[in-house]
């Protein structure tokens, strides 16, 4: 296990350097390029608007991201090790934690399934939802290791399509929920105390919810869909973003209970993953 915590060095930059510019924060992302070129642009759009957005908020987040600094590391050993000894795996997980521009919270790397990034400016301070957005992420790599452990051909997978994002979002979450147990519902999707309108919406809205993806799904999947469905971005179509993580978490509850828990964490290994959804979506 590796822990890159570049967090320290944020903060000395910001207190060598306020008030903040967009000049002075430029020159802390050519610093520390070797971090922002997985960070811009996929997880966060390097606007004039967002850089802006950064400089004002950050006074407001400072004292949480010290905290964040202290706790996560300690958080990060506790939960990979967890997975490691519950599903027999040698993770030797790659961890960088940052401060970002609130863009995404955290993400494992598309390039390298064995590293996670965690943006402290986006993450509450609260030990038990660290907890829980640490198990989401290693959840991810956990539900890769298994897969690869069964020898799945990674050539087969469709990356960009919404239907393996639904598979990967619903596997990450029910793993966060086994290995993290015993929290309120909305927090396992939120990842801090301001969940439960928006997992409201979706029990309320879930035979619209299923219908609406299902009729995105079967057209042409794009970025726009993307963010709609599964970026802090969307939330157009039911006013709350992310909408595609409960659909995702449903789905993959429904196949452990009709497979078991190995089979479903596996599924997409030989099976058609995209067509299975595709009915589940379509039953009333």
């Amino acid at each position: 296990m590796q822990i890159d915590n570049r967090i320290p060095s944020f903060l000395s930059f910001y207190e060598e350097k306020k008030p903040l510019t967009r000049d002075k924060l430029e020159q802390y992302f050519n610093e520390h390029e070797i971090i922002f070129k997985d960070y811009f642009p996929m997880h966060c759009p390097k606007t004039e608007a967002r850089i802006q957005l950064a400089i004002d908020k950050y006074d407001s987040k400072i004292e949480d991201i010290r905290t964040i600094s202290q706790t996560l590391p300690a958080i990060i050993e506790d939960i990979e090790e967890a997975f490691a000894q519950t599903y027999q795996l040698d993770l030797d997980l790659a961890h960088v934690l940052m401060v970002g521009t609130f863009g995404s919270n955290a993400f494992v790397t598309r390039d390298n399934r064995r590293k996670i990034f965690f943006a402290a400016e986006k993450l509450s301070a609260k030990p038990e939802h660290l907890h829980v957005i640490t198990a989401h992420e290693i959840g991810h790599v956990t539900h890769f290791a298994l897969a690869t452990r069964q020898g799945i051909d990674w050539s087969t997978i469709d990356w960009m399509h919404g239907l393996t994002t639904l598979f990967t979002e619903g596997a990450a979450t029910y793993l966060s929920k086994k290995m993290v147990p015993g929290l309120l519902q909305p927090v396992y999707f939120t990842y801090d105390d301001e969940g439960a309108p928006w997992v409201e919406c979706y029990e309320r809205n879930k035979a619209e919810v299923k219908r609406r993806f299902l009729e995105d799904a079967t057209g042409e999947w794009d970025m726009a869909k993307e963010r709609e469905w599964f970026r802090l971005s969307g939330g157009t179509y039911f006013g709350y973003n992310r909408i595609g993580y409960l659909l995702g978490t449903d789905y993959m509850e429904h196949l452990i209970e009709k497979l078991g828990e190995e089979q479903a964490l596996t599924f997409w290994n030989g099976n058609d993953l995209k067509a299975d959804i595709l009915n589940w979506l379509a039953e009333k």
